[in-house]
């Protein structure tokens, strides 16, 4: 019976594991001491160790609104963004000097430049004796091709057959270059920006427009510019338009480029760089451009640049000290900041000073309006012929010693690093200034009215009128600062001056009424914006705002001379790559105006970061990370 019993229970076993069958769950089985130690004698799979990209931190205090290059938009920050993405098309290997994007810099010498003699038509714009771009007609006075000066011009007729001179600057493509997608960087890319540029209506591009007469393909690599007769090219980078991508953009409308990503956010470019995101507000990463073939040099340092967006200037020196910053760009203006506080930022970090740009200006009041149409007479004038006289103008720039003064007003502002070395300093003697004074017939008198000079012998002065005028400037500190420091400078040499300040919309006011472009003043603090052109150019005769001209020009000094305009004229035609010193050496032998204050930029890089010689921020691309 028990064993009936336990048969039942072994037969009801088996029958319930028959009937779960596969339902029953997998087992893994318990490892035995041997597939342990086989388990433990297994090599281990090598994983590889990521190395994080090295990063160049760049903070701007301003945003780009965005980099399409013909949008009518140049910022600071635009610029800074352009430097990475791009890399001056004239730019040269520092060590051999040769070209990195061309295969040589056109010169003369090496056929790069070509100088013609052609014939002229009625109706062709050219540049006339005296500068200007016209449209060639009758009486048009012309630059002959017998020469470069004005010192033979002609008129011109309809009964002869006139030549002028024409330039055609040829530059010759590295074939190996790229854009940041691969494709080649042809010729045709930049005749395909010269005519966007044509379309855009921009006038930041129209001076150049106006002097090309073409901008031509003649192959893959070779571009042929051409100017209008008469124009002399002096800087390369006045007609060289930078290019644009044809292969991926020629298909789009002149709107559709203005709000394209492919142009605002995301251009092509064949600097070290590549855009690789854009957080708007926040910032703008780049990552190293793998085509970048300029001349063999080489990758960039770091793997990525990213931009970041700090409106705030003390955040931004925080984050510059706290490794977030690497560069604070040029947005930030820190030429704004005080001595001390630049001193400051010195210590842990590197300043770098560039884009000096000859700007602030003394001028002369040297033929007022009222003297129009030879009206001044001595003794009925209500001002008295004072600058007319050269002499005069010398000494009181000798009193006034502008080197020295720019000098010590940079030292007072900057680091001592930074003031640049002035190679023009000369010995300045307020005795040996005086002892000319006397000489020239501005005698030192102390009457009832006080010590004053008075003119003894000056011409077209009234006798015993004194030396004594206004100068006319701005609001901004630095007018403030540098006007005070002339008045200074003056009263050493017993020259009274009265200073007047006004806002600049009542100092540049159009003529008549506007004191200057009016010229109605003795002198002026004034500030010029210079592009393509000299200083010289400025003042010559043409150039003289009156009634005649609807008040129209910037020679408010109301100078004229023939033999000034026709050595303006030659220095202003120089060949690329000359000396520039000639115009400086005009303004100095002729003194319409005395040269000031420039302009310049400061930027500044963490000491975590090498810059190379003579550094730029445009070269971005040549900063390596501090060992």
């Amino acid at each position: 019976m028990k064993q009936t019993k336990l048969w039942l229970v072994l037969l009801s076993v088996s029958l319930l594991v028959a009937a779960c069958g596969n339902d029953q769950p997998e087992i893994s089985p318990i490892p035995t001491q041997k597939t342990i130690e086989q388990t433990a004698t297994l090599a281990p799979t090598p994983t590889a160790t990521e190395v994080p990209p090295l990063v160049l931190n760049v903070c701007m205090a301003e945003e780009p609104a965005g980099l399409y290059r013909y949008d009518g938009f140049e910022g600071r920050g635009k610029r800074s963004v352009f430097a990475a993405i791009y890399v001056d098309l004239l730019e040269v290997n520092p060590e051999t000097k040769q070209s990195l994007f061309f295969e040589s810099i056109p010169t003369q010498e090496n056929g790069g430049i070509l100088l013609q003699a052609v014939p002229v038509r009625v109706g062709q714009p050219v540049l006339d004796a005296t500068g200007k771009v016209v449209y060639l007609a009758e009486g048009t006075k012309i630059e002959h091709a017998i020469n470069y000066s004005t010192e033979n011009p002609v008129t011109w007729n309809f009964e002869q057959e006139y030549q002028m001179n024409q330039f055609t600057v040829t530059f010759k493509l590295q074939p190996e270059l790229k854009w940041s997608d691969g494709d080649a960087l042809l010729a045709e890319d930049f005749v395909f920006s010269y005519h966007l540029a044509e379309r855009s209506g921009l006038g930041h591009y129209q001076w150049a427009l106006e002097r090309t007469d073409s901008l031509i393909a003649t192959d893959e690599y070779t571009l042929v510019w051409t100017g209008i007769p008469g124009f002399v090219p002096r800087d390369l980078d006045d007609i060289l338009w930078q290019p644009l991508p044809s292969h991926q953009l020629s298909e789009f409308s002149d709107h559709e480029l203005l709000t394209s990503d492919l142009t605002t956010r995301n251009p092509l470019g064949w600097g070290a760089y590549q855009l690789a995101g854009w957080n708007a507000g926040s910032q703008i990463v780049l990552d190293k451009n793998p085509n970048f073939v300029l001349a063999g040099q080489g990758v960039p340092a770091y793997d990525q640049l990213i931009f970041h967006i700090e409106p705030n200037l003390d955040a931004a020196l925080q984050k510059l000290e706290s490794g977030q910053c690497d560069i604070l760009d040029k947005t930030y203006q820190l030429e704004g900041m005080g001595k001390s506080q630049l001193e400051t930022l010195a210590a842990n970090n590197k300043l770098v000073v560039e884009d000096w740009q000859p700007v602030q200006q003394l001028v002369f009041g040297i033929k007022p309006a009222t003297f129009d149409d030879g009206m001044y007479n001595a003794w009925t004038s209500t001002r008295q012929d004072l600058f007319g006289s050269l002499q005069t103008r010398q000494v009181i720039a000798a009193c006034i010693d502008a080197n020295s003064l720019v000098s010590e007003y940079l030292a007072e502002h900057l680091p001592q690093d930074l003031v640049p070395v002035n190679e023009n300093m000369s010995a300045n003697s307020p005795d040996v200034n005086n002892a000319y004074l006397e000489e020239i017939g501005w005698v030192l008198t102390n009457d009832d009215s006080g010590v004053m000079r008075r003119a003894q012998g000056v011409p077209n002065v009234l006798e015993g009128h004194p030396l004594a005028f206004g100068i006319y400037l701005g609001e901004s500190q630095l007018d403030q600062d540098i006007a005070e420091e002339i008045v200074n400078r003056l009263s050493r040499c017993n020259i009274p001056v009265a200073r007047q300040s006004a806002p600049l919309s009542e100092l540049y006011k159009p003529g008549p009424e506007g004191p200057l472009f009016g010229r109605n003043f003795d002198m002026a603090l004034v500030s010029w914006k210079q592009e393509h052109s000299n200083n010289c150019q400025l003042y010559t005769s043409d150039q003289v705002p009156s009634s005649i001209n609807s008040w129209v020009g910037t020679n408010i000094a109301g100078f004229s001379s023939v033999d000034f305009d026709e050595a303006c004229y030659r220095a202003s035609t120089r060949l690329p790559l000359e000396s520039e010193t000639d115009d400086a050496a005009l303004m100095a032998e002729y003194l319409p105006a005395i040269p000031l204050m420039p302009q310049y930029r400061i930027w500044a890089a963490s000491n975590r970061v090498n810059l190379s010689e003579n550094a730029k921020f445009e070269s971005l691309w040549l900063f390596t990370p501090a060992q």
